[in-house]
Formats: structure tokens, C-alpha cells, sequence
């Protein structure tokens, strides 16, 4: 058998809802906590008086977290306990501007619209609550429709799941989705780059249309070696989405698509402590959509690449937007590494790094790297808010390195960075590099542009490094 599945009536969701009878009623909807799940002991959750399941995940820094999640209208009162002293407590994204009360050990705040929020007490990393305000749900499908693949509450297991044109994967909340290696599975590679076997992808779809993943459940791949899988990969599809649901510990990338166009990915929400964890890899791919989304992996976060030469599609007509990254390692937002066909018009906005944990060399929080042949224009970071940079803010840079193919360089030709804001310990720097003469890194703009309080007013500044190969770079 190439893979299992949990078929269950949709009468056994086992959904809490509160409505209150007036005009400006508010509904909230919470999800049982499955059997044999441990639940955090750091944090009691409660919205609108109803408790939540809190959720444990490993992390890379300042670990475990805990999580939590619901789905609400109108307004949600939260109330957050938390079980260890507590002397202050942040709410990022900061842009939000929640100001909690806190009275008697307890946190109360409340919500008007679905958000990602992080919760840090004392002014610490360590053991932080995620808690994921979801909107509440209108197209459950329906769980004897033979295109759907319903888990329903519980813990189930899942080895590998190939999907067909217009099938859905439905992950209900109150589910955890274990990936698992299938009894005798053989190694598709016995020993890659880092040394270690790989598998198939666990949830893999190509040359297929009309394919959704959706729900609000947790697909937790703790229990399978590093590298073993990647979560999603979609080969040369059309009109794919994920929506809604939460990764844990991926193992390798969790969701990478190839060649595809038309493509959404909407309100999910990745915990991944595992190096190559990339969140989101856009490659070769067209018409995407990346939004609403709450990133935290030891890996790029959401990047955009094209791994493919020509004459495979390019990568183009890309938006990023609202949201939320925890950038543990390497790159927050950007274009990253292996640029073999061009990639243009990608637009990243309206998006809050709450900490950038990467610590120099070609890691940022927005980066721009080409170590192949392909031609790189008009890629936009607009109305971005750093709270937490800890070395350096942009990287735009054409060279060599280990993950490039080509032997020719590439070209960049049109950048802007708008009403980007960054905060941090120390000034981060901007770096900015060509490869040569006729590998140029050109026509780079910085429109209100903030550090630590100040606008970047002078490209020659002590924390802007620009070799002879980075022109018409311009400061408005």
C-alpha cells in the first residue's frame, strides 16, 4: 500500500462554537486536542471563556515553543495564563499594536481580525506561545466525496500521498498527521550532499490541476530522519492551494513547487526546527500568491528561485504579502541562489519579520543572490517591518557559490526597497555586489529606508558596502 488514509463523517469534528445572539455576534470555533498528544504545560488558553488545545514544537533557538490555534468572526477576548513568572509581555508582529492587560498572572487582549500572532514574556526567545487566530472556515469539503482524503480528529499516520487533478486533502482541526517512512521503503538516493538517504516526497502532485490542500489540522514530521522527505512538492501543475493547515518539523522542504502556475498558498503556518526546512520555494513557477502565512524554519523562509535552465519557464508575476516570518538561520524574504532561467516582477509587502537570527556571510533578512546565468528585474520589497535584525538587512550579490550550475554569471536589473524598517541590537549592514563588468547588480533604489530610527540618506554610508560592479544605486 503507497499510502494511508482516515476517511470520517464530518459529524466528527467535534467543533466547539460559541455564537452570541446579537447583531454584532462573534463566533469562535476551537478543536479538541487529539489522544496521545502532549500538551504544553507553559501556557492555559482561552478565548471567549472556551480553552484551547496548546501544542509543544521543538525549535531551533529558545525552544520549546508551544502553539495554539482557532477560528473566530466578529471579536475574539483572549486570555493567556502563562505557568512561569512573568514580569512583561511582547505580542509581535508589533505592527499590530496590541497592548495587553496584564492582571493577577493573566494576559488579556482582544482580537477584531485573524492574525499570527507570537507571544514573549520578559523579554526572552525562550519558550514562546504561537497562537494563530484563524478566519472561520465556509468550503469544509465534503468527507464522502471520493476526491477528498478527510482526516478527521485523531492521530493517523501517512507514508506517501500522490494527488490527481481536482482531488482535496482535508486535515480537519483536532488532526495530527504523522509522516512516516512506509515498512521496506527503499532510498531514492542513498547518500546525498549532506550524506544521508532520501525518500519519495510525502505529498507530491504533477502535471495535475485543480489540487487543494486545506483545514486547520497539524502534519507533524518529527519521526522522520533529516532529509528523509520534503513535505509538499507540486511538479508542472495548475491551480494549486494549501490553506489553513500547520507543519511541524518538516525534515526538508516543506513547500516547493516546480514549473507550476497558479498556485495560492493562504494562512499556513510552519514550526520547523530542522536545517533545509525551507518555508516556501517558488521555482520555475508563475501566477503565485504567498499571503497570511506564519513562517518559522531553519532555513530560507519564502524565496523565490528557478532551479531549472531554460528552456523551463521562468519564474515571474510573484506576490509575498501580510506575512509573519521568524527567520531563524539563513534568508527571510528574496530571490536565493540558483537563478538558472530569469526571474521577474515579485513583489514582497506589507510583511513583518519579527526576528532575523541570521548571522552574516550570504543569510539576511531580504536578500538577493544569483550564482547563475539568469537575468533578475523588478523585484520589490515594499512596507516591511524588521523588529529583530541581528547582522544585515539586505544582501544583493552575484557570484559563485556551492548551489550554483552555470558557469556564466547572471545579471540584476531593477530593485526597490520602500518603507522598509529595521530595528536591532546592532546597525545592520547592506551589502550590494556585481560579479563583474558585464555582470552588473544595477538600478537599486532605497525609498524610505529606517535603521534603528534613522534614513538611509547616503549610499557611501559606514554600513552600506557597494564593490565596483553594484551601480546606479540610488537613496530617495
Amino acid at each position: 500500500m503507497s499510502f494511508t488514509y482516515c476517511l470520517a463523517p464530518l459529524l466528527v469534528l467535534c467543533l466547539f462554537v460559541l455564537a452570541l445572539p446579537d447583531a454584532h455576534a462573534s463566533s469562535i470555533v476551537t478543536y479538541p486536542g487529539p489522544p496521545g498528544i502532549a500538551k504544553s504545560a507553559d501556557y492555559t488558553v482561552k478565548v471567549n471563556g472556551n480553552p484551547l488545545f496548546v501544542y509543544m514544537a521543538q525549535t531551533l533557538r529558545g525552544g520549546p515553543a508551544s502553539f495554539a490555534y482557532f477560528d473566530f468572526s466578529g471579536i475574539a477576548n483572549v486570555e493567556i495564563i502563562p505557568a512561569a513568572p512573568m514580569n512583561s509581555v511582547t505580542i509581535r508582529p508589533l505592527s499590530l499594536a496590541i497592548k495587553p492587560i496584564l492582571k493577577d498572572g493573566s494576559i488579556h487582549f482582544d482580537l477584531a481580525h485573524p492574525c499570527n500572532l507570537t507571544i514573549e514574556l520578559n523579554d526572552s526567545i525562550d519558550r514562546p506561545l504561537h497562537l494563530f487566530a484563524n478566519p472561520l472556515q465556509t468550503d469544509i469539503p465534503n468527507p464522502e466525496d471520493p476526491k477528498v482524503i478527510f482526516y478527521g480528529p485523531g492521530v493517523h499516520e501517512l507514508g506517501i500521498l500522490r494527488m490527481h487533478s481536482g482531488q482535496t486533502l482535508y486535515l480537519s482541526g483536532g488532526a495530527v498527521v504523522k509522516a512516516i517512512l512506509m515498512p521496506d521503503e527503499k532510498p531514492t538516493v542513498e547518500k546525498d550532499w549532506s550524506g544521508v538517504k532520501n525518500y519519495r516526497n510525502l505529498i507530491e502532485a504533477e502535471n495535475a490541476k485543480n489540487v487543494s490542500i486545506m483545514g486547520r489540522g497539524v502534519l507533524d514530521m518529527s519521526g522522520l530522519p533529516w532529509h528523509a522527505r520534503n513535505a509538499f512538492v507540486f511538479r508542472n501543475c495548475d491551480h494549486v492551494t494549501m490553506d489553513g493547515i500547520i507543519i511541524m518539523d518538516a525534515p526538508c522542504w516543506v513547500a516547493g513547487m516546480f514549473g507550476s502556475r497558479d498556485i495560492t498558498i493562504r494562512n499556513i503556518k510552519e514550526i520547523c526546527r530542522r536545517e533545509n526546512s525551507d518555508g516556501v520555494d517558488i521555482c520555475n513557477s508563475q501566477n503565485v500568491l504567498v499571503e497570511n502565512s506564519f513562517l518559522r524554519n531553519n532555513d530560507d523562509e519564502i524565496c523565490v528561485k528557478t532551479t531549472s535552465p531554460p528552456p523551463a519557464q521562468e519564474s515571474k508575476d510573484i506576490v509575498v504579502r501580510n506575512c509573519v516570518i521568524w527567520n531563524e538561520r539563513a534568508r527571510g524574504l528574496g530571490i536565493t541562489s540558483e537563478t538558472r532561467a530569469n526571474i521577474s516582477n515579485v513583489l514582497f509587502e506589507n510583511c513583518d519579520i519579527i526576528h532575523d537570527f541570521s548571522n552574516g556571510g550570504d543569510c539576511a533578512s531580504l536578500a538577493i543572490l544569483v550564482s547563475d546565468s539568469g537575468t533578475i528585474s523588478n523585484i520589490r520589497f515594499e512596507n516591511i517591518l524588521i523588529e529583530d535584525v541581528s547582522n544585515t538587512l539586505f544582501d544583493g550579490w552575484i557570484g559563485e557559490d556551492f548551489w550554483g550550475h552555470d558557469k556564466m554569471r547572471g545579471h540584476v536589473n531593477g530593485v526597490l526597497l520602500k518603507n522598509i524598517t529595521a530595528n536591532g541590537a546592532v546597525f545592520p549592514a547592506i551589502k550590494i555586489s556585481g560579479f563583474d563588468d558585464t555582470h552588473l547588480f544595477q538600478n537599486v533604489t532605497f525609498d524610505n529606508v529606517k535603521v534603528n530610527g534613522r534614513r538611509i540618506t547616503d549610499i557611501k554610508g559606514e554600513h552600506m558596502e557597494c564593490n565596483p560592479f553594484a551601480r546606479e544605486i540610488m537613496v530617495k
